[in-house]
Parts: structure tokens; sequence; C-alpha cells
């Protein structure tokens, strides 16, 4: 595993041997001055889970289960980390996002009718309200390591090793270590979780996001009511988004409220996705979240992102976990009308490919609430609720 090229802020070195050219520097944009209504969210430590002294596990334990099966969503810190790589990772984003030509990206574009993420997904090709979406992300995968840099543009193929690096250390460390609090949580054995999934490859079955929300018009933005992504539950295990300081994440608490998630230096905003959800029979709550406009302060930055979307292997089926005595006890079997008719749960690469196949042409079915913006669809015998 290439931790070091993970934890020091030097850059790679390319496969010929030299070194990565310079690049732009991300400037680390002002936190808003705005008073936004903030989102209580724990925050966990990494380095408890190997502490010597049993009631600090003890409370990490009890502080993770409580944010992951109420909020879904909570804070990860002492991750290895340091702030420097965040920002040189930011900075190969911005690359990524305005430095290379849309000419040169088009001939790298992900299968999105397929199923899947990997390669470049361009702006503009989603539609709601009359308005195009601003949602631009090139995503990495196992096979995006293998060798063969033909299937990345030629502007982007220096920053591979960087980026692999980077991608191998989240995933095998960071990671890792939030399955293993999982878990815990769920009274397993620590690897228990992480059996699930995949250790072939870099990164196995899960992706590696770089990511830029473009800003818009006052115009679209009174047409889509300011929102960016509509509120949704991810198709994975766990997202692990590395925190920047602009504002536009919102999560909808159990009391029904949209809450913005506030900036945490060197934090991780980790959240619980379907597939956990499906695996702990709703335990742990897979909670709809969104992205909206920034504050006016902030408005006009191209908001640029790292996620790293943990997923099962693709054959897992996604069954709840019985042999866990907190599912057992307080788990709701999540596709219990479709084994009733004689089918089964799907995979995690079926729930994946089928969820990605319909962003963006989703065939919503019905309103629950009139106003609240709630619609619903059928994805694979499960109701999939959205907020528009």
């Amino acid at each position: 595993m290439a931790t070091a090229a993970v934890l020091s802020p030097t850059p790679a070195v390319t496969p010929e041997g030299q070194s990565n050219k310079a690049l732009p520097a991300w400037k680390v944009p002002a936190t808003t001055k705005e008073p936004l209504d903030w989102v209580l969210l724990e925050t966990i430590d990494l380095n408890d889970l190997n502490s010597s002294d049993p009631a600090v596990r003890e409370s990490l334990i009890s502080r993770s289960k409580h944010a992951l099966s109420v909020d879904g969503f909570l804070y990860v810190v002492g991750t290895g980390v340091t702030q420097e790589t965040i920002e040189r990772q930011l900075a190969i984003t911005q690359h990524i996002i305005k430095g290379i030509a849309d000419e040169e990206k088009a001939g790298y574009t992900a299968k999105l009718s397929e199923g899947s993420y990997r390669g470049h997904k361009p702006k503009g090709i989603w539609s709601r309200q009359g308005v195009v979406d601003n949602i631009e992300h090139y995503n990495f995968e196992s096979p995006s390591f293998d060798g063969n840099i033909d299937q990345h543009p030629p502007s982007l193929r220096p920053y591979l090793p960087e980026i692999q690096a980077f991608a191998d250390y989240t995933y095998n460390h960071i990671v890792r270590k939030i399955l293993e609090i999982i878990s815990f949580v769920l009274e397993l054995p620590p690897n228990a979780l992480w059996k699930l999934h995949s250790q072939e490859g870099v990164i196995g079955d899960s992706c590696q996001r770089y990511m830029g929300y473009h800003p818009r018009s006052q115009e679209d933005e009174e047409k889509t009511k300011n929102i960016w992504s509509k509120g949704h539950t991810d198709y994975n295990t766990i997202s692990l988004l590395f925190s920047q300081p602009i504002a536009a994440l919102q999560i909808l608490t159990p009391n029904n409220e949209w809450k913005w998630v506030q900036h945490r230096d060197g934090a991780v905003i980790v959240n619980v996705a379907d597939a956990l959800d499906f695996l702990t029979g709703g335990v742990l709550k897979a909670t709809r979240h969104r992205v909206i406009r920034p504050p006016t302060d902030q408005s006009d930055i191209t908001r640029l992102i790292l996620i790293h979307f943990a997923r099962a292997r693709g054959d897992l089926m996604l069954n709840p976990l019985y042999e866990s005595p907190i599912v057992k006890r307080n788990g709701v079997h999540a596709f219990q009308n479709r084994l009733d008719a004689g089918e089964r749960a799907p995979t995690q690469a079926e729930w994946l490919a089928e969820r990605i196949k319909r962003t963006g042409h989703e065939k919503y079915i019905e309103v629950k609430k009139p106003g609240d913006g709630k619609v619903q669809e059928h994805v694979l015998g499960r109701k999939v609720d959205y907020y528009v």
C-alpha cells in the first residue's frame, strides 16, 4: 500500500520516473459569515479505536451507534490524512474540473446508461424544471488503475499515481477502520463488515470521485428553488466526504427539517447509504441529503469536493445480517415483499447499476404529502424516496 504517498503533500512520481508538473494551488475559500441553521453531528476519532482504555472504546462505539442509527451522519477525525494532502487532492480536482478542456474529457465519458460511473460525467446532461444540471465529476474504480493510462485524458495521466495512492489509503485505512467501528456497533467481529467489501484491486468495488458544482445564474436558481442535487440517499454502504469550506450540503433530520452541514477542518463527513441500511435491516439509517446553492458570500465559487463511495462486493446480496444480535432484534427486512413473492433482494452491483441508470431519469409514482416535495419511485421492489 502507498500510505506514505498519501500522507505526504509532496507530488508523486509518474511511471516514467519524472515528478508531476506543478498544479495551480487550490485556493481555500473563506467560510461563510451567514448565520445558517447548522445540524449538530457527532464527532468520532479513529485513534480511539486503538485506545487501551475500555471506557474510551465503549464511548466510541456508543456514540457511533447513536449517530448512525438516528442521524445517519457523523464527522470522523484522526484519519491520518494531512491538510496539505487534502489541498493537493483538491488542486487535482480543480485541474480535472476546470483545467482540462471539455473537448479532451469528451472521449472519456462514463457509461451511465449501462449503470457505471467510471470516467467523466459532464455537466448539463440532466434537466430539472427546464434547467440543465451544474454537476460534473470524474470517477475512479479499481479498473481505473490497471495500468492502461489510455483510458484517461492525457492531461490527467501525470497525476494517476497520486490519485491511486489517495484512493488506496482512503479505502484500506479510513474505510476499513470505520467499518470496524460499525461492526462493533452491530456486535459482530471487528472484520465482519470489511469482509463484505472486496479486497481485490486498489479500491475493490468502491469509487473515488473528484467533483465540481458550477455556479448558476439567478434565473436558473429561481426555477429550481436553489436545489443543485435533490434530496436522496446514496447507493453504496458508507460515503466519505472530505470536508471543505463551501456550505451546500444539507441533511433531513429526524424532525423532517433540512439543516446545513458545517465545515470542519481535517474532518471527513461520513453517512450511511442504502446498502448498509439494507444489510442492517434499517437499524442504521441511510439519511436523505441534498445539495443546494451556497450562501451568497460563496455562491460564485465552483464547489470542488472529494468523495469516496465504499461499496460492498458486487455479488453480495443485500439481505439483513441476522448474525448481528442488534439486527436480529431490531431490524426490519427491507425486501420482505419481494421475498414473499418468491423473489430475492438485489446484489450490491444490481442495486448500484439500477440506481445509476435512473439518476436524472427517475420515474416518480406518488407525491406523499403535497407541498413537502416528497416523491417516490419503485426500484427493484424497493420504494425509494426523493425530495425535489
